[in-house]
């Protein structure tokens, strides 16, 4: 009799029981410590034990000072002995993991293949311009969101985010010359959505029921984080009775329906169709192929505000190496490598270093690796132990995400000469992306110079950086980015940089002045400004960044990188004893699930749940502020 009334309260209170077995995964995984030495013992593995924040110093212009720190090259005699953890690539995964192994006393070496550290948070100077190469803008950076406490203990509070303006994107649809703009204004409170209903006050309702199912799917938001944190074995058994899926089920229903879906049953208006979905563009994907759940994470992203870091996105990862190299570990570029090197028993116990001179072995206690999951599975390990782990025919069902054309643009004048707004423009030549985007990708690399670009993000990183006119006085700079297709340019993928040949040059070149003709058209004050110009293709992402196909978020972002068993499967545990990884595949896309990434891999590595230990900190100092105003 008890056990039919249980049956029956569990089943017609299906949130009650779901929630009690949450809080007891959540009690498991916190390890509830004493006091005492088992206190002092827990903390010894929690990076977060207390605040890593110092005065902020003044910015380091000094370009030999900063190479010091970003460009060590790697030598055999630079590498630390007894070496903790080796991690492969320094993007925001690599060096995240990297800084909070070290905050608990690991010596960690991390390998770049590239000859500055930072992946796509390293800048490059050319001609006297500074140019960022995937740090655009960052939502959730104001001085109360956790984020922002992530990224100040991972860089010490030395990276100050300046607020971008108010109206932080610019939606322009039509012909450049004579488009139509939409700003799209952020702000503490609605004022996202109000913007949207002064743009659009004939379609109120539409925008509200819009806004509904974002927040809808927000209320899930940590779905692919918290199945991450769980042990796999009680990972699995939530999703395969059903639990998982009940508690976050909103999450994972939006992220098998289309973005287009959507936007067809809220509004009929096309004009608003294309200004809800324009920032699709900042994740590769057009809204017939993008999942909800990933675009209304991306809309919530910058709801707040949008930030650009002072003194240029390098000043995130040279901020992050001094704390590495201070338990005796370091990051070293011109470091390629090229094989994760296993013992008898299928261990990870190092890397090979490919130099010109004689490659070179590297041991250590565990290897992380920030490759990506395609280049981990198919390049770096034998396909005899690649077919072992979960990852590899997850890897192969997804493949890699989509890449992009990058034209780098210096500008004579200042941002105050120029008029140059601290907000990005989003053109689209038809309020139709889909089809415009289509057409484009379907042309042949022949046609791709006579064609108009139907989509360009242009950014001025000189008018949202505060210091750059200290650095680069009377100079400005301009970033235009646009859909590529791998396939267009894979004929010279096994060729030298530089050494391409005039067929790659022109075809190149041709986009690149299209898309600045298209530009100066948006903004006729820049015709005739231009001192510099050079565009990167997808492979030239390759070739810089490692990426296989010139993907920016490594695996595909479609539908099926967000089903509960992908979320579940894609973690930092390999399936090979003493690999992990780390960044973007294993998290979520973008330089906050990148670093989130090293955070998952950390809390595997030390077997502590170290997010739960952020939330905390997050807390105490969120009371030592209001502490403090009172």
């Amino acid at each position: 009799m008890v056990a039919e009334i249980v049956f029956e309260f569990v089943w017609q209170h299906p949130k009650f029981f779901a929630g009690l077995v949450i809080c007891g995964v959540v009690v498991g995984l916190s390890k509830l410590r004493g006091s005492g030495s088992e206190k002092q013992e827990a903390n010894k593995n929690n990076p977060f034990s207390e605040e890593h924040l110092r005065p902020r110093a003044p910015l380091v212009i000094d370009t030999k000072a900063r190479d010091a720190v970003l460009k060590q090259r790697f030598k055999k005699s630079k590498v630390p002995p007894n070496l903790d953890a080796i991690v492969i690539g320094s993007g925001a995964g690599g060096l995240s993991a990297a800084v909070l192994l070290s905050r608990v006393g690991k010596k960690v070496l991390v390998l770049e293949q590239h000859d500055v550290a930072g992946g796509c948070c390293h800048t490059f100077i050319e001609k006297g311009f500074e140019f960022d190469t995937g740090i655009h803008y960052i939502g959730e950076m104001d001085e109360h969101s956790w984020a922002r406490v992530l990224v100040d203990q991972l860089t010490e509070g030395q990276v100050d985010w300046a607020p971008m303006d108010q109206e932080f994107d610019v939606v322009a649809i039509g012909e450049p010359s004579k488009a139509k703009r939409f700003a799209m204004k952020s702000g503490p409170n609605e004022e996202y959505w109000d913007q949207l209903k002064v743009l659009f006050p004939h379609n109120k309702q539409d925008i509200d029921k819009f806004r509904d199912l974002v927040k809808k799917v927000l209320r899930n938001y940590l779905a692919p984080y918290v199945i991450k944190f769980m042990p796999l074995g009680f990972a699995t058994f939530m999703v395969r009775c059903g639990l998982y899926n009940l508690m976050f089920r909103n999450y994972f229903k939006y992220s098998q329906v289309t973005l287009e879906t959507i936007l067809n049953s809220v509004t009929d208006n096309a004009e608003l169709k294309g200004v809800l979905s324009y920032v699709s563009g900042d994740y590769g994907l057009i809204p017939s192929e993008a999942p909800f759940s990933l675009h209304a994470g991306l809309i919530h992203h910058y709801l707040h505000g949008a930030y650009y870091p002072d003194g240029g996105s390098s000043e995130i990862p040279f901020h992050m190496i001094p704390i590495i190299e201070r338990p005796g570990g370091c990051v070293l570029v011109h470091a390629p490598v090229v094989k994760i090197i296993t013992n008898d028993g299928g261990k990870a116990i190092g890397v090979r270093v490919h130099k010109s001179s004689g490659d070179v072995d590297v041991f250590a206690k565990m290897v992380i690796s920030d490759a990506g999951i395609i280049n981990t599975f198919t390049k770096l390990l034998p396909k005899e132990i690649s077919e072992k782990s979960p990852m590899y025919p997850i890897m192969e069902k997804l493949g890699s995400g989509h890449s992009f054309f990058t034209v780098f643009i210096g500008l004579s004048g200042s941002k105050e000469e120029l008029d140059l707004p601290a907000a990005n423009t989003w053109a689209f030549l038809s309020n139709d992306i889909n089809d415009i985007l289509k057409d484009f990708m379907s042309l042949s690399v022949d046609d791709l110079e006579t064609a108009e670009i139907p989509m360009i993000f242009v950014s001025f990183p000189s008018a949202k950086d505060p210091s750059w006119d200290k650095r680069y006085p009377g100079k400005s700079s301009v970033l235009l980015i646009t859909h590529a297709s791998w396939d267009w340019f894979s004929q010279w993928k096994d060729t030298q940089v530089r050494h391409r040949g005039d067929r790659y040059e022109q075809i190149k070149m041709a986009v690149g002045k299209q898309m600045w003709k298209q530009c100066y058209e948006l903004f006729p004050q820049l015709e005739g400004k231009m001192e510099y110009l050079e565009v990167g293709t997808p492979v030239s992402n390759s070739f810089y960044l490692g990426n296989p196909k010139g993907e920016a978020y490594g695996l595909n972002l479609t539908k099926p990188r967000f089903t509960l068993d992908s979320c579940l499967n894609l973690r930092p545990e390999t399936g090979i004893p003493g690999l992990f990884l780390t960044g973007q595949d294993p998290c979520t896309t973008g330089m906050l699930g990148a670093f989130m990434g090293g955070v998952i891999c950390v809390s595997k590595v030390l077997d502590s749940n170290i997010y739960s230990e952020l939330m905390k900190l997050h807390k105490t100092l969120e009371k030592k502020k209001k502490n403090k105003k009172e």
